[in-house]
């Protein structure tokens, strides 16, 4: 299981989202964290920055992946995620 940590922006991001956005990006989180596989495929490597991105329905969560560490970056909508 990887432990996963979130930058003071992308928390405050997070915090930000609905309330039920919230539960379902905290729930897929958890399960990249233990089961990777099972997200493979909606998982993407960005270009021109070394993170990849995770789907969660209309919202994107910006990470890293370290080994051991997932550190989240950037938590938003799909449409203004990556400005």
């Amino acid at each position: 299981m990887k432990t996963i940590r979130w930058s003071h922006t992308a928390l405050k991001q997070f915090m930000a989202l609905p309330a039920a956005a919230q539960v379902v990006v905290e729930d897929k989180l958890d399960l990249l964290a233990v089961k990777p596989s099972a997200l493979a495929n909606q998982v993407k490597a960005l270009r021109g920055i070394a993170a990849f991105r995770l789907r969660v329905g209309r919202y994107r969560v910006i990470f890293n992946d370290a080994g051991t560490v997932l550190a989240i970056l950037a938590v938003g909508d799909r449409k203004n995620i990556y400005d």
